[in-house]
């Protein structure tokens, strides 16, 4: 029973770094679009991708 807990620590910690990577990715799109004159600015974009870095990090560091 010990191992299903841990299996699912290490799962949880697999996703919040999933999701960093994708918040990571959004913000690094956005800041892209405006440097080079991109026609794809868009703020929900920033704000998506604050939140999942923010929640991905949590998620993985507390465990």
């Amino acid at each position: 029973m010990a191992d299903y807990w841990r299996e699912m620590d290490v799962n949880k910690k697999i996703q919040g770094y999933a999701m960093f990577i994708i918040g990571f990715t959004l913000l690094s799109l956005n800041a892209l679009s405006y440097l080079l004159d991109w026609q794809s600015k868009n703020s929900a974009f920033t704000i998506l991708g604050i939140i999942f870095v923010l929640l991905g990090l949590k998620q993985a560091r507390s465990l």
